[in-house]
């Protein structure tokens, strides 16, 4: 069964109190929230924009994420610093943001940072070009 934007912000506004959406009239569901990968880490600001059947849109509003010394891009995101979060992992139909991206979201920022100290990406995958 297909999952509509109403129950994809309804199953986020249940799972975490620090998120928050809305829904407008075409059905597009923009949520915010914060997430932080670790007990040291910055409390990243995240933003994703969601029209039901299309893949989400994820963006970290702050901090601004950085790019590495000696690197001339950020890794695994899309155009506009969109993050990069899955090959075939979820199902734009039938899975909840809530139970996938946003727990990505913090495991993509987690690798983030490891990169940013090391220069390596060393999060697991199955495709060259994504994690």
């Amino acid at each position: 069964m297909v999952i509509s934007v109403y129950r994809q912000l309804k199953k986020i506004n249940q799972t975490y109190s620090n998120w928050s959406g809305k829904i407008n009239f075409r059905k597009l569901l923009v949520v915010r929230g914060k997430v932080k990968p670790t007990a040291i880490s910055p409390e990243y600001d995240v933003r994703i924009t969601y029209w039901q059947n299309k893949p989400p849109i994820i963006e970290i509003l702050s901090p601004k994420l950085k790019i590495r010394e000696g690197k001339t891009s950020l890794p695994h995101v899309y155009h506009s610093d969109q993050l990069c979060l899955y090959y075939k992992d979820f199902n734009i139909l039938t899975d909840f943001l809530a139970d996938s991206i946003i727990v990505w979201v913090t495991w993509w920022l987690y690798y983030y940072e490891i990169w940013y100290q090391t220069g390596e990406w060393v999060a697991p995958g199955t495709h060259p070009n994504r994690w």
